[in-house]
């Protein structure tokens, strides 16, 4: 990256900048670095969904040994198992 560095009459930025008073009618220094803008495309739910199934989000489905407990359990209630299992509470 390219940067582009210059001292000059803090009164010829009045037009673009609005300076704080400390630096009117002072030298300053003025570094300037490109800027490129990304573009992030709009997803669908749907192209959400397709990218979810192909990436390694679908790879960490099944990483945790199912619990056995029932659907509708809270997270104390697995906790609580798993600190049963490892630490025989």
């Amino acid at each position: 990256m390219t940067a582009l560095r210059k001292v000059v009459d803090s009164n010829i930025l009045n037009d673009v900048l609005d300076l704080p008073p400390a630096y009117k009618d002072k030298k300053v220094e003025i570094i300037l670095f490109p800027v490129e803008e990304k573009k992030i495309p709009h997803l669908t739910m749907e192209q959400i969904n397709e990218w979810a199934e192909t990436s390694s989000i679908k790879s960490l489905v099944g990483a945790l040994k199912s619990t056995g407990l029932s659907e509708n359990i809270s997270l104390s209630d697995i906790r609580k198992e798993r600190l049963t299992e490892k630490y025989s509470i």
